[in-house]
């Protein structure tokens, strides 16, 4: 028999007063594989649905004191038992009266006596099949609440560490230039102090996913001109797209109501993409659209393009095109889709992924957000 509590086995309650016709049940069950509890009484039963719970209930009606339906009226009252199914099983005749009154004290389903070996096993197997299956799913989303609450703990923490450490690099260095001039350690402060603002943007990136996904970032909706956040992106980013030209093509004005600062991190998200996969020489474009619904901006880069069947998943956290690539963690594009979302757009890529050819990344957003 399998233990108690095992998540991955349902268990099944046979409620009857005569001790036969449960050892009777429990032989018809035992081919499933299931936990089987049994009781002979509602006052038993209700004892075993505190302690555990239960995939189905094999429930006889015909019981001394406290009988089938008391007891089922008494489970469905109860908040941590009311969904588990019952399943009456009665030796009355098929009167239609009392079967509505079985289904009224809760019933999903009636048997009548003599029972049948294979139709009851077929009836509890599909229970026992969606109790399993929904505390695999329970399990998974419980992970996945775990995993990030502590990635924003962690995200949280570091906070303050990399800000005295990014203070003290930039301190001593400005001391070092004072003193020393360009002495080969103030090179080493620099790095460190670019080190440090890489893991900034993480931790940032970190907690932008936790509150995304659980509807706690604030947006600050005003009306923006999209046109010129992209050409301030692509201003800034030209400085570091070694050799790489950017340019701006679409109308001089685009705008819609929307967070700025969010916006402006989605396009700087997808410029920084196209640079970083695009090779030397190459050329990274935005497109801006405007209509009285909606404004589109494009990204489209020369690079090494997204493969038909990642093009959804890449999307997803810490999802990546290349995962040898060792560049980022495959969160900027994840939350890139959360805020695009969160404005009521959306955001999608057309590539063949071949080599060469690129990528192209839409964002559609509503001119006002409904």
């Amino acid at each position: 028999m399998v233990a108690q509590g095992d998540p991955a086995v349902a268990s099944v309650l046979i409620v009857d007063d005569r001790a036969e016709n449960l050892l009777a049940l429990e032989a018809i069950l035992k081919p499933l594989g299931g936990r089987i509890v049994k009781a002979r009484s509602g006052e038993e039963a209700l004892l075993h649905l505190l302690r555990e719970t239960f995939a189905v209930i094999l429930l006889d009606v015909q019981m001394p004191r406290l009988d089938g339906l008391q007891t089922a009226e008494l489970i469905k009252q109860r908040e941590q038992t009311r969904h588990v199914p019952i399943i009456f099983i009665t030796a009355l005749s098929r009167e239609a009266a009392y079967v509505f009154k079985g289904y009224a004290h809760g019933a999903v389903d009636y048997l009548l006596k003599p029972i049948d070996p294979e139709i009851v096993r077929a009836k509890v197997r599909v229970f026992c099949d969606l109790w399993v299956r929904g505390e695999k799913i329970r399990r998974q989303a419980a992970q996945s609440e775990l995993k990030d609450v502590f990635l924003a703990s962690v995200a949280h923490e570091m906070r303050t560490p990399l800000a005295a450490a990014k203070a003290q690099a930039q301190l001593a260095l400005h001391q070092l230039s004072e003193s020393e001039g360009d002495a080969p350690s103030a090179g080493a402060l620099r790095v460190i102090s670019r080190q440090i603002d890489k893991v900034v943007r993480l931790v940032s990136d970190l907690l932008d996913v936790s509150r995304l996904e659980t509807g706690t970032l604030p947006l600050n909706p005003t009306e923006v001109d999209v046109a010129a956040i992209a050409r301030d992106v692509v201003g800034r980013l030209q400085l570091v797209a070694d050799g790489r030209e950017l340019s701006v093509q679409g109308p001089e004005s685009a705008t819609a109501v929307a967070d700025r600062d969010r916006i402006e991190q989605v396009v700087t998200n997808l410029v920084s993409n196209a640079i970083r996969y695009s090779p030397q020489g190459s050329a990274v474009q935005v497109g801006l659209q405007a209509q009285p619904e909606w404004i589109q901006l494009s990204v489209r880069d020369h690079g090494i393009g997204v493969p038909r069947d990642q093009q959804q998943r890449i999307f997803e956290r810490f999802a990546r095109i290349n995962a040898e690539d060792g560049v980022g963690i495959g969160l900027g594009l994840a939350i890139s889709k959360a805020i695009v979302e969160q404005h009521g757009g959306r955001i999608w890529v057309e590539s063949t992924g071949k080599l060469g050819e690129g990528s192209t990344f839409h964002v559609r957003l509503p001119v006002k957000k409904e």
